[in-house]
Parts: structure tokens; sequence; C-alpha cells
């Protein structure tokens, strides 16, 4: 009878295990991932700013029942007394690292080559389901079809400025400077210098997010009489992983046309 429980506790923990995602962007992609090998959970709600957030009671107990956890590192809360924690920035070559800048996930060509790659891999020596491989291989697929629309879409040279650098690594892969108005990420820059700035650049989009206040871009977009566009890092209605690639793509479109 005593084995028989011991079978039972054992066969329950493996049952009723999951893996939880501290974001919702890799919550998308690690339901593409393990789509048909493992249940997914996500932590922060994607209507949040992760960089200020504090975990609840209710976080702590669905942190302390996963199978493992996926963050990114250096933007959620703190995970160190968890010691089933995949961090993303770990497959992200120091090289590559601007402005300790953590939002990995908007550079298509980070996830193509380091973030996917790396969390198959994990996930395979976790689970050894080949579905894993061929989940991996559907979403590659995706997100070079993206690349491509992307280059269409993007064929213009200038300045963009962001109230929050989120997409910091995406406008740089496609060949548009950057600048930013939030403090943090080892630059930030006055109002007055900014707008002194930007008279004489060639500006073509101003853009604030979902998760961040649009106080100061709304100034900006003010003085310069320069409609300023709203970009969702998070995802909040992202379908899929690259259905947010390409809703904010679209935003993007909307700001180089003048629409």
């Amino acid at each position: 009878m005593k084995k028989f429980f011991l079978l039972f506790l054992l066969f329950s923990s493996v049952m009723f295990s999951y893996v939880v995602v501290t974001i919702n962007p890799y919550y998308l992609l690690v339901s593409e991932l393990l789509k048909g090998v493992d249940d997914v959970k996500l932590l922060l709600p994607p209507n949040v700013n992760p960089h200020v957030y504090s975990l609840k009671v209710s976080d702590v107990k669905l942190l302390a029942k996963a199978n493992l956890i996926i963050a990114n590192g250096n933007l959620e809360p703190n995970l160190e007394k968890y010691d089933n924690v995949l961090y993303v920035k770990n497959y992200i070559p120091e090289v590559f690292i601007e402005h300790k800048n953590p939002h990995f996930w908007l550079d298509p060509y980070f996830v193509k080559f380091y973030i996917i790659p790396s969390l198959s891999e994990e996930f395979y020596k976790m689970y050894k389901d080949n579905k894993i491989m061929e989940n991996e291989k559907k979403l590659l697929e995706k997100i070079d079809i993206f690349i491509k629309d992307a280059w269409e879409v993007l064929k213009t040279d200038g300045l963009v400025l962001v109230n929050h650098p989120s997409f910091y690594y995406f406008f740089k892969e496609f060949g548009i400077k950057i600048k930013w108005l939030e403090e943090g990420h080892n630059v930030s820059i006055g109002l007055k210098k900014i707008i002194n700035t930007i008279k004489g650049r060639k500006l073509i989009a101003l853009f604030t997010e979902k998760q961040q206040p649009e106080s100061k871009i709304k100034v900006i977009s003010k003085e310069l009489k320069k409609k300023y566009y709203v970009l969702d890092p998070l995802g909040i209605d992202a379908k899929n992983f690259v259905d947010l690639y390409y809703k904010n793509l679209e935003i993007i479109r909307k700001a180089l046309e003048n629409e």
C-alpha cells in the first residue's frame, strides 16, 4: 500500500507539473515550443510594467509548484531564491548587449539565432519529446517570414524617439536610429535637450508604450507638432508570438506613413 501511494505521488507530481514564464512574450513563445508537451502558465499580466512589478502571494504559490521557470533576467522581480530558473539573458552573447538593455525578445534575430534554439535544446533535454523540434521548426519559419516582411516596411532612414527603449534592438537591426527619454538603461536625455536635438534631425516617428506613462512624449509631440504612436512590447492582444511582432510592425508602418 505504501509503495502504491509513493507511486501515486510521483505520478501526480509529473501529471500536474507545469512551466511558469514570467512575461507574456516568452509565454507566447514557450507555449508554441511546448505545444502538446506540457502546460505553460504566465506569471505577470501583460498590462503591467515588469520593471516595477512586485510578486503577490498568488504569484509565489504559482512559482513554488512550477517544474521550470523561464525568465528574461534583469527585467522582472527577483527570482534568485528559485533554483529551477532558465534566464534568457544567458543565451545572448554579451557582445550584443548594449546599454544594459534587457528587451531581447523584440529583436527577431536574437530570437531566431539564440533564444528559440537554446530553449528548444533545454526543453528537449528535459522532455525527450520530438514535438519540441517540430514546433521549433514551425516557429522559426514564421520568424523568417516576419523578418522579410519587416524589411519591406522599414525601408527608411532617420531617427525615432521613444519614451522607453524596449524596441532599441528592433530598430537598430533594421537600420533605424533611436533615442529615448526614460531614465535607466544607461542613458537619459532631458526634455529641453531632446527637443533641441530633434529639431535638427530627420525625425521619422514618436513612440510610447502601453505599459509606460505618456506624459513626456505628449509634451514633445505637442512641441514638435508631430503625432505619437503607442507600441506594445508585451503583446497584450497578441494571439501568438509572431502576432506580437506583426501588431507592432503595423503601428510602426502607420507612424512612418503618418496615418
